[in-house]
């Protein structure tokens, strides 16, 4: 028993905590394409409104509101009116959280309007929800998702 070396004890391991994420399924691609029309049909809208009251100066003011509604609804809901009508929304793909500004506004939003001057980029990107995850080229941009809110 001399020999013998004392028991060694291993020390207790702290578990590191988890965050909680809330679950989302992927949206369905006919719900993300009714809120990309939906969207698309209240900027023509405001086009309409202001040729048939023939004041061309209201569509500039009338499209920079829009964004800057569009923007604030993705900024604080992920979401842009479609979207909400849709029940669908914007997740941070790593947290499942609303991204925020940078990340759904000017990342998934605002690049992906400028990147839209590329030829053919439009149809590219589209073409990408058919995926198994349903990730359009702007989600792997921002790090985003869309899920399904019900």
């Amino acid at each position: 028993m001399e020999n013998m070396a004392p028991p060694t004890m291993q020390p207790p391991t702290m578990a590191r905590p988890q965050a909680v994420r809330a679950t989302w399924a992927d949206a369905e691609r006919g719900s993300r394409l009714l809120a990309a029309i939906i969207d698309a049909a209240i900027v023509f809208l405001i086009y309409g409104i202001a040729f048939s009251i023939n004041e061309p100066m209201f569509v500039p003011f009338g499209i920079i509101g829009l964004v800057a509604y569009q923007g604030y609804l993705l900024t604080v809901f992920g979401q842009t009116i479609g979207k909400k009508v849709m029940n669908i929304k914007i997740v941070k793909i790593d947290t499942d959280e609303n991204g925020g500004f940078v990340t759904n506004f000017l990342l998934r939003f605002l690049l992906n309007a400028i990147l839209g001057f590329i030829p053919l980029y439009g149809l590219v990107d589209v073409l990408f929800i058919f995926r198994d995850d349903r990730r359009c080229i702007h989600d792997m941009i921002a790090g985003t998702r869309v899920v399904s809110e019900v």
